[in-house]
């Protein structure tokens, strides 16, 4: 093939169908359009967001949806987006090609990703963007986030993001930090990223999941722990509401793992 859109490396898979037959190279359609929604640069509070996505799966077309609609870490100030390996996803408003940063693999598909995780954790340092942000927003590429939804529940806890170190509880089953929506104010992202190292040491918050090593790490490290059950509707926590899963006025709903079932939660959200 000699028509792909970017390098033999990169995801999509050069040749998906690994036929190894030439493509036509002929054009279906028409040039779809850049999506039109914007984000406006002095939004407060400012965040910060980021996720960790396969390249295989259903996760890549939801992370197309969300790009096409804003959602998701879209509606954020800065985000970044992060695979084994560099994923082209399409056009922004900009009409740049936006794509995630490899972070070298392969992944895990299973509940243990903490290591997956420490490599994407070493690019969110490399890039520094958390730094110049409020709040620092991990998210789960089958979560349903709404930036404008989150912006004002954190304002309504009037938080020094500069000199608190402060990250959400939003399990009231289990009071705990789940996955899919992890809120770390600047104080606390700025510790937590120099303390990776120290909390790897403690062996027995290794094996488990990335969200356990994120909450037993900031326990560890003595952060205050904010308990907001308001922020997510998560159907590994408390379920969802079958009837309106996603008409609660939550910041976040989780899970939907197909395109079909991930818009129909954005549109109860409206």
């Amino acid at each position: 093939p000699t028509c792909a859109l970017g390098a033999p490396d990169e995801a999509p898979p050069w040749d998906p169908d690994a036929d190894m037959k030439p493509w036509t190279c002929k054009v279906l359609g028409e040039k779809q359009a850049p999506p039109a929604w914007t984000v406006e640069a002095d939004a407060s509070p400012s965040l910060y967001c980021y996720a960790v996505t396969l390249v295989r799966g259903n996760e890549p077309e939801l992370l197309r949806r969300q790009l096409a609609t804003g959602s998701g870490v879209f509606g954020c100030n800065e985000f970044s987006l992060f695979s084994e390996r560099k994923m082209l996803l399409g056009p922004g408003p900009s009409g740049d090609v936006i794509s995630t940063i490899a972070i070298d693999g392969p992944m895990a598909t299973s509940r243990n990703n903490t290591y997956d995780f420490m490599r994407a954790w070493k690019q969110v340092i490399k890039l520094d963007l958390f730094r110049h942000h409020h709040w620092t927003v991990k998210l789960d590429p089958d979560s349903v986030f709404l930036a404008h939804k989150l912006r004002p529940l954190l304002s309504s806890h009037n938080v020094d993001v500069e000199k608190e170190k402060v990250y959400f509880r939003n399990c009231k089953k289990w009071k705990s930090i789940q996955g899919p929506l992890e809120i770390l104010s600047r104080a606390a992202a700025q510790t937590f990223f120099e303390s990776l190292d120290h909390c790897k040491g403690q062996h027995d918050i290794m094996p488990h999941g990335e969200d356990w090593f994120v909450g037993h790490c900031m326990d560890f490290l003595e952060f205050t722990d904010l308990e907001d059950w308001g922020l997510l509707a998560d159907a590994y926590c408390s379920g969802l509401d079958e009837k309106a899963p996603c008409k609660q006025g939550m910041a976040a709903y989780h899970p939907f793992k197909t395109v079909e079932r991930y818009m129909e939660c954005l549109e109860d959200t409206a």
